[in-house]
């Protein structure tokens, strides 16, 4: 069976998590459908991706304050990172590696944070944002609801018998409708969906069809892995193709009409229709304009825009974006750089995408940003009421338990990443960036000489060192 976007994703954990949150939509819409019953009315496509998205980041809400607390603490901590980065630049010696190691590991552990822990936070997310993206993206392969009012439609025009939907009885139909789908503008997206040699518009044949759909041990798979094909295509489709469709077909006509009337159902908010992108939105009530265009163009204009200014806000919010410090060269950074390009970059391009997807995802966007926003200040409010020193008290304790745990000693390792100006490299070479200038001129008289012999925790005149102060305890 062939690969389709409609059917429910594979992808290894994605997969799994898209059928968990397929799940939770699917009883969204059933609780909204049950509302809607109420008052005559129909489950709104809309609603439902803002109840999901809102749904789903509050479940990662433990995830973000973790993020965000890395975040923040490492704007705390990067002047310790890189004070022992700068007295260490140029040292080759294995044991003052070990000692800038240990040093680094010392203050991370001391503000409580791990050198990976923002990869571990984004490693977990990024399935479940991918995961949403993805049943966003095809609602109908999660919604059965939605599907259903596919199924006729794409039943007559696969030439499919619609009292028992699992025979292709037209071979001739199929072929027609499947050489005419696939130039619509939607069907783009599709290319690989159309590559069996029963479907591409290049090796159709009424002998493939009959050989694929109707006399092979498959048929009953490869019809429906086709049927999906045909609703990706017409989920994505414009107005425009709608239109194209039932000139194409005017046997077809009222059925094609009747399935889009069905779909505006779900998708009708604020006016517009959602399974539309807002550029097609634009086009169309400009050409045609209905009654209340001029609203729903300015409508269908805030949906990339509030897209791009949500993300923004949510830039600036974030707190690399607070508490990134500059003042010690880091706008030299090429990270540094990189990252502010990329956050100046990313609301520009949310606006560009938002114009050319179907409106429905620029929604999601937009309301994914808020709660992140909401949830940054929030969060920020609640790491800035925090008692840094007694976090720092709480942290060191625990680090030098555990070091005591591997029969490390531990005071010498942290006063070392408290005071990490005791050692001056004197082998660094100075520059007008160097971070260290303000700080260590006060220890520059206790730095060792360039042929002094530098003992270190992990060289050997230290570890005997080590054993000569234990013996002299132990001997009085």
């Amino acid at each position: 069976m062939y690969e389709l976007l409609l059917t429910k994703n594979t992808t290894f954990i994605i997969g799994q998590v898209a059928w968990v949150l397929g799940k939770l939509m699917e009883g969204i819409f059933f609780v909204l459908d049950k509302i809607a019953s109420l008052y005559g009315g129909t489950p709104n496509i809309g609603v439902a991706i803002i109840i999901f998205t809102v749904i789903i980041y509050l479940l990662m809400l433990p995830l973000t304050i973790k993020q965000q607390k890395f975040s923040k603490m490492s704007a705390i901590m990067n002047p310790e990172i890189q004070a022992i980065q700068a007295k260490y630049k140029g040292v080759k010696d294995p044991d003052l590696m070990q000692q800038m190691q240990q040093e680094t590991s010392a203050v991370y552990a001391k503000y409580g944070v791990s050198p990976s822990g923002s990869c571990v936070q984004l490693l977990i997310q990024m399935p479940i944002l991918f995961a949403l993206y993805r049943v966003i993206y095809a609602i109908p392969a999660y919604v059965p609801m939605i599907k259903n009012e596919f199924l006729n439609l794409v039943n007559t025009l696969m030439g499919v018998n619609t009292v028992n939907p699992g025979v292709v009885e037209n071979a001739q139909t199929f072929k027609n409708s499947t050489e005419f789908i696939q130039t619509l503008s939607s069907a783009a997206a599709y290319k690989k969906q159309f590559k069996p040699e029963f479907l591409n518009i290049d090796t159709i044949s009424i002998e493939n069809i009959t050989a694929n759909l109707i006399n092979s041990d498959n048929a009953l798979q490869n019809i429906e892995s086709t049927r999906n094909t045909f609703i990706d295509v017409l989920n994505r489709a414009s107005l425009a193709d709608w239109n194209n469709l039932a000139a194409k077909f005017p046997d077809f006509s009222d059925l094609v009409n009747n399935t889009n009337l069905a779909l505006e159902k779900y998708n009708l908010f604020l006016g517009i229709n959602i399974g539309y992108s807002p550029l097609d939105t634009i086009k169309s009530s400009w050409i045609e304009k209905p009654e209340g265009w001029v609203l729903l163009i300015l409508v269908a204009v805030m949906i990339p825009l509030l897209a791009a200014l949500t993300q923004w806000i949510g830039v600036k919010l974030a707190p690399n974006a607070n508490g990134a410090d500059t003042s010690n060269g880091q706008e030299d950074n090429p990270m540094m750089s990189s990252m502010k390009m990329m956050n100046t970059f990313m609301p520009i391009m949310s606006a560009v995408f938002c114009f050319t997807l179907p409106a429905g995802m620029g929604i999601y966007w937009i309301v994914g940003a808020v709660v992140r926003s909401v949830q940054q200040i929030v969060i920020n409010k609640y790491i800035d009421k925090m008692d840094i020193d007694k976090v720092i008290e709480k942290n060191t304790a625990k680090y030098e338990e555990k070091l005591k745990k591997k029969g490390v000693l531990a005071k010498g390792i942290y006063d070392k990443a408290k005071n990490n100006t005791k050692f001056v490299n004197p082998y660094a070479q100075n520059s007008k960036s160097d971070t260290l200038s303000s700080v260590n001129n006060r220890n520059l008289k206790n730095a060792p000489k360039k042929n002094d012999k530098i003992s270190t925790s992990g060289s050997i005149a230290s570890k005997a060192r080590m054993v000569k102060d234990f013996n002299e305890k132990n001997s009085k």
